[in-house]
């Protein structure tokens, strides 16, 4: 599996293991369950708002190279802003 998706499911394994280690034994199972999945769409739609925020910097960076006249600018700026959208990992 590849590394980053490694970690997003460890995020969400992690979420769902911290609501399962501190679940009120006294509650009723629906409202375990119910915890449960709170946990899970709270880790998803932060990985979610993760992904909507590297899209967003990459479409930036494709507009502006877009945008570029290559009769006077340099292919270096090009590079730049390529290299500035993409995440550490890459």
């Amino acid at each position: 599996m590849h590394k980053s998706l490694d970690q997003k499911y460890m995020q969400v394994a992690r979420a769902c293991l911290q609501v399962l280690n501190n679940v009120n034994p006294a509650a009723d199972r629906s409202a375990q369950i119910q915890e449960l999945y709170g946990a899970i769409d709270t880790a998803i739609n932060q990985l979610y708002k993760q992904q909507e925020q590297s899209l967003g910097r990459s479409f930036s960076a494709l507009r502006a190279i877009a945008e570029l006249d290559s009769e006077q600018d340099d292919i270096a700026e090009a590079i730049k802003l390529a290299r500035e959208a993409l995440p550490p990992s890459h």
